[in-house]
């Protein structure tokens, strides 16, 4: 293959090689005796001697000469070898046929090789090498090409959006690379998303990279945003990256969902004083009527559509009460009523016991279920005789059998239904110590949000020391919003308490570091919604030392209505709270 070029630029190029072909002496410039010589050596484009080391097997090996060649002559005596064994090649002649370029096909790993070129007569001219050219170089050891993923896009709506993930090689491998896709995280894969090709990916020898992609699915379930991790398992021919990669997929509520379902029985209700199912409206709905309600009997299956909604119109973040008894069930909730925006009276169509599924549809399609249609659910984790059943956060809870008994107001009873709950409510007290936490590491405050609050602002906290009554409030919660589900933590030294929890500290929405959190383990703390304590722990009047609600170098955590603690200086001696004897129920 021969290339030509300008031959002004020839000409210039000769004039540096005449120059470099040229020395002095004692006596003056030596002038071109008419011999032809090679005057510089590259190889990989890079100028060296006669022998070099650690070569890319991609290489070239450049030859520049004084003079123009004769190109058949050059061809019939270069040898490119290894050993004992010729090497396949091409060759390119440029600037007039003075300078060559060999491009082997194939070059091995840590092999050596030699170029040589005998004396002869190889200018075009007629002029004479007169001293055999070698050159000697070895290629570099094999490194392995490195396997990374990739996504193009950090998060995904749940209604069918797809990323594209892909599996990127920084160089050539020489044979196909092949890897396993693991796929972890909060979401399921092939419920709240599918994968396009198979969990064994190839990228083909010669290409650098493949992709497949991610695509979510809306399953009309309130479960939160959720994660995506995709990792590299097992990577042959090449090796593969630790680092994996993390796609949120945003949670894509329908228009109307399950909040709550009611069968209380309290002092002076009826059979059906305290049956309600509690919607909430998460966009706005020009007609209630496209939706309906059924309650699935005794686990005989779904009966479909029982009541319509009426066609009136909702607005966001609405919550809608649908009752058997509206009056009865009013009185029993107290203040607590007016929480709901819409009271719908629905008589006999509310029916269900404490084990009957609740369905939701819309038009005729069930968009949401509480509970299995096919099971009783005497028995069952979603039981709600005598109490009720709350999704919070996207997640199911009930009160407790029956405890709604023996009561008179949801107020008084042993499980107040949630929507009358604080917005706001104490979650964990923690005066942890471990090994590394110094004095005030480990002291905390975790808050729970139980509704949306647009200023948090309106909420305090106080430490009401050593038993020696209310100190009021002591620190006052930042002007910011915050959403149903989020967990709050007032820490001491933040750096310090997150090092103790490692990842789990991701599991709270909001950090904030405030000196105000000076408790110790004997000390209750009380939570303020602007001047009235609405929730304390422990008891202000008492110095806590030797009380069950006792907390030093430990924590206390509200389990539903129910405090526990870790038991005292539980965390001793560890330097993780997870390898602690007493890990912090929030990093279980």
């Amino acid at each position: 293959m021969k290339t030509y070029k300008n031959p002004i630029l020839h000409i210039a190029l000769f004039m540096v090689f005449l120059f470099i072909g040229c020395n002095d002496d004692d006596e003056g410039t030596i002038l071109d005796d008419g011999s032809l010589r090679v005057l510089t050596t590259n190889i990989t484009e890079t100028n060296f001697g006669t022998s070099v080391e650690n070569v890319p097997v991609n290489t070239s090996v450049d030859l520049i000469f004084s003079h123009s060649l004769n190109t058949e002559a050059i061809v019939s005596a270069l040898e490119f070898t290894s050993g004992s064994a010729n090497v396949d090649y091409e060759i390119e002649f440029s600037n007039t046929d003075s300078n060559v370029r060999l491009i082997p096909s194939v070059l091995d790993y840590e092999t050596s090789y030699t170029v040589t070129l005998p004396e002869g007569i190889y200018g075009v001219e007629g002029e004479s090498l007169e001293t055999p050219f070698a050159i000697n170089f070895t290629t570099a050891a094999f490194v392995p090409p490195t396997l990374t993923l990739s996504s193009d896009v950090s998060e995904l709506q749940e209604d069918g959006e797809t990323a594209t993930i892909t599996a990127t090689l920084n160089k050539v491998a020489n044979d196909d690379v092949t890897a396993t896709i693991i796929f972890d995280g909060s979401a399921n894969k092939d419920v709240d998303y599918t994968v396009s090709g198979e969990e064994t990916i190839t990228v083909p020898q010669g290409s650098l990279s493949v992709s497949f992609g991610i695509t979510t699915v809306l399953d009309g379930e309130n479960e939160g945003n959720e994660l995506i991790d995709i990792s590299l398992g097992e990577v042959t021919n090449a090796s593969g990256s630790s680092e994996g990669i993390t796609v949120a997929i945003i949670e894509q509520l329908p228009a109307l969902s399950l909040k709550g379902i009611m069968a209380l029985t309290w002092d002076g209700s009826g059979t059906n004083d305290g049956k309600a199912i509690h919607l909430v409206a998460n966009q706005d709905i020009a007609d209630l009527s496209l939706y309906g309600l059924g309650t699935a009997n005794n686990g005989d299956g779904t009966d479909g559509n029982e009541f319509t909604l009426p066609a009136i119109s909702v607005a966001a973040g609405d919550d809608i009460l649908v009752a058997r008894e509206i009056a009865l069930l009013s009185t029993y909730l107290g203040g607590c009523a007016g929480e709901f925006e819409h009271v719908l009276q629905a008589e006999s169509a509310i029916n269900q016991n404490g084990d009957d599924a609740i369905e939701l549809f819309q038009g005729d399609t069930v968009i949401e279920t509480y509970g299995d249609a096919n099971v009783d659910g005497t028995g069952e984790a979603w039981e709600y005789s005598g109490t009720w059943a709350y999704k919070f956060d996207g997640f199911w809870t009930t009160g407790g059998l029956d405890c709604s008994v023996g009561s008179t107001t949801s107020a008084d009873s042993n499980c107040p239904y949630p929507i009358c709950n604080e917005a706001l409510s104490l979650k964990g007290v923690l005066a942890l110590s471990w090994e590394g936490s110094g004095t005030n590491g480990g002291k905390a405050v975790h808050l729970k949000v139980n509704k949306n609050i647009p200023d948090l602002s309106i909420y305090s906290i106080g430490v009401a020391n050593n038993g020696g009554g209310t100190d009021g409030i002591e620190y006052t919660l930042p002007a910011i919003a915050v959403e149903e589900g989020d967990d709050i933590l007032l820490a001491r030294e933040q750096a310090t308490i997150a090092a103790y929890f490692g990842g789990c500290i991701d599991s709270f929405e909001h950090i904030i570091e405030t000196e105000s959190m000076n408790q110790n383990g004997d000390d209750a703390i009380e939570l303020f919604n602007g001047n009235t304590v609405v929730e304390t722990f422990g008891d202000v009047d008492v110095d806590g030392t030797g009380a069950a609600w006792e907390y030093s170098g430990s924590w206390a955590y509200k389990e539903g209505t129910t405090w526990m603690t870790g038991g005292v200086d539980c965390a001793a001696g560890s330097t993780t709270t997870q390898e602690s004897a007493c890990t912090y129920p929030a990093c279980n």
